[in-house]
């Protein structure tokens, strides 16, 4: 479905929202996310958040991880406990046409939880604005890649200004249509939140019009079941007999 979807878009992003490394089925667990990242590699991800069930990996695993993917992990709010230092990347910028995307990753407060307070997670609301701020005057279109969960995404929404669109991770479930905000404009998505057993079954699909500004014109959003309908990609069939 991505390379279809390649070959009928001239511009397109392939984000997610975080919690894709370590899950219950055996690709995660056994390689201990190094196959979910092979597998990433080759759909030619652009960015990923980061989650804090990425982080039960444990923090040296999970950097090894961050090395060998082909894409940025991207969190602006995990810094190591004790210090400014940002544990990810807080944000990328992608020339996509005649538009600058801008997109900054959140990960939910929780997650420090996971290691033992050896990170710390900063305020999600604070950190957005400090980093919409500072990727406002170098990009026209604001993309928050957010695994904060859907209340909080909600609040994102409405409480800080020049965000286009927000692809949300983690909580419960959006309907199956984009939400937005009718102050601020944002745009806020969620294909899926997998349980037990059934992740990586939904992708979403955002199509976006933009006008010469950087303006959001038109959207339209889908969230697509992955049913057997769909073929086998021969290079990703191999990739998993690999292992």
């Amino acid at each position: 479905m991505v390379k279809q979807e390649r070959q009928s878009s001239s511009h397109l992003l392939l984000l997610d929202a975080g919690n894709s490394l370590f899950g219950d089925r055996f690709l995660g667990q056994r390689t201990q996310g190094k196959g979910v990242v092979e597998a990433m590699n080759l759909l030619g991800y652009d960015a990923m958040a980061l989650g804090g069930g990425d982080m039960r990996l444990g923090l040296d695993t999970l950097r090894q991880r961050m090395a060998e993917a082909e894409f940025p992990f991207l969190s602006a709010n995990v810094v190591l406990s004790g210090t400014e230092t940002l544990f990810a990347e807080p944000y990328i910028i992608k020339e996509m046409g005649d538009h600058q995307v801008a997109i900054i990753g959140l990960t939910e407060p929780g997650a420090a939880d996971v290691v033992q307070g050896a990170v710390t997670v900063l305020n999600p609301i604070e950190t957005a604005r400090r980093y919409v701020a500072e990727v406002s005057s170098r990009a026209s279109i604001i993309i928050l890649l957010s695994h904060t969960g859907v209340e909080e995404n909600m609040r994102l929404a409405g409480e800080v200004e020049g965000i286009d669109l927000i692809v949300s991770g983690a909580g419960q479930a959006l309907p199956g249509q984009a939400i937005q905000n009718e102050t601020t404009g944002t745009i806020i998505v969620q294909a899926e939140v997998p349980g037990p057993g059934h992740a990586g079954r939904m992708i979403g699909v955002a199509r976006l019009q933009i006008d010469s500004r950087g303006k959001i014109e038109n959207h339209q959003w889908t969230s697509i079941a992955l049913t057997p309908n769909f073929a086998d990609d021969p290079e990703m069939r191999a990739l998993l007999n690999s292992y």
